[in-house]
């Protein structure tokens, strides 16, 4: 599995995808690999005690069949600290590295991926938005071998399939800019996913609304289409199919009773999880 940041070696990505969906061999070592899964959680709130003691369950259920990764996303505090925020965010990572070393066959082996959200430490509000500075990091790197800190948005490739990750709460966003509006709430989510894989864009809004790095703009571009896309949305969670691309957002991990996606490469299948009251 690699992760690649937003803006490097961007270039040669829709050729370098492509090319792997064809390798023979890493067909055969993602038909071999049934039991590789990726666990998707949003708003992962650190600084909260209740968040903290949901990933402990969620990390004991896990002890005896390690996923391929978990991949969290921001925000990583529930609430903005202005000029402690910084302090509060290695802090919660220290403790976070804690809490995951408590369970050594996940510290060994699984990757961890940080994808940051608007709100967390880092420029403005602009995207593409680079990893979390490595000097909050650098304590919960040095305890978990495979802990990666990637752009927002990221992509992750696993053996044919790419999957690209996106933390932004852009629904909201698309439904106040929309020319027309849906006439049943409950399509929202498919007209989202459809809007965004016919732009080929991840952010197809006008830069006054969302300020983009014009430089870097390449990074929000889906053409081709991945095989998955992760919309982090505080929106509902939600699932959506269209043109061999599957869209889902696991929503806010406290907002929703502490619900999260699981995504199994293996039969392209996803299911909807939940941490236990």
């Amino acid at each position: 599995m690699s992760t690649h940041e937003c803006g490097r070696q961007e270039t040669k990505r829709n050729s370098h995808s492509f090319c792997l969906r064809l390798q023979s061999h890493l067909a055969q070592i993602e038909a071999e690999n049934p039991d590789a899964m990726f666990v998707f959680l949003s708003d992962v709130w650190l600084d909260q005690p209740k968040v903290m003691d949901k990933l402990r369950v969620l990390f004991s259920g896990y002890a005896d069949m390690p996923p391929t990764a978990f991949i969290f996303c921001g925000h990583f505090c529930s609430a903005p600290y202005g000029s402690e925020h910084a302090r509060t965010i290695r802090r919660c990572f220290h403790e976070l590295a804690d809490l995951v070393c408590e369970f050594e066959a996940l510290a060994e082996s699984c990757r961890f991926v940080f994808v940051p959200g608007p709100l967390d430490v880092g420029p403005g509000n602009i995207l593409p938005r680079p990893p979390i500075p490595d000097i909050l990091t650098e304590d919960i790197r040095g305890r978990l071998p495979f802990a990666v800190f990637a752009s927002n948005p990221c992509r992750i490739q696993y053996c044919t399939q790419e999957i690209v990750v996106f933390r932004e709460d852009i629904t909201n966003k698309m439904c106040r800019n929309c020319v027309r509006f849906p006439s049943d709430k409950e399509t929202i989510p498919t007209h989202l996913v459809k809007t965004m894989n016919a732009q080929a864009h991840l952010c197809p809004l006008p830069l006054h609304v969302r300020p983009i790095y014009w430089s870097y703009d390449n990074a929000l571009r889906v053409y081709p289409l991945p095989d998955l896309m992760v919309f982090a949305d505080k929106y509902d969670p939600f699932q959506v199919e269209n043109a061999d691309c599957v869209s889902i957002n696991p929503g806010s991990f406290p907002k929703t009773r502490y619900q999260f996606k699981v995504y199994w490469p293996q039969r392209r299948l996803v299911e909807d999880s939940q941490v236990p009251d």
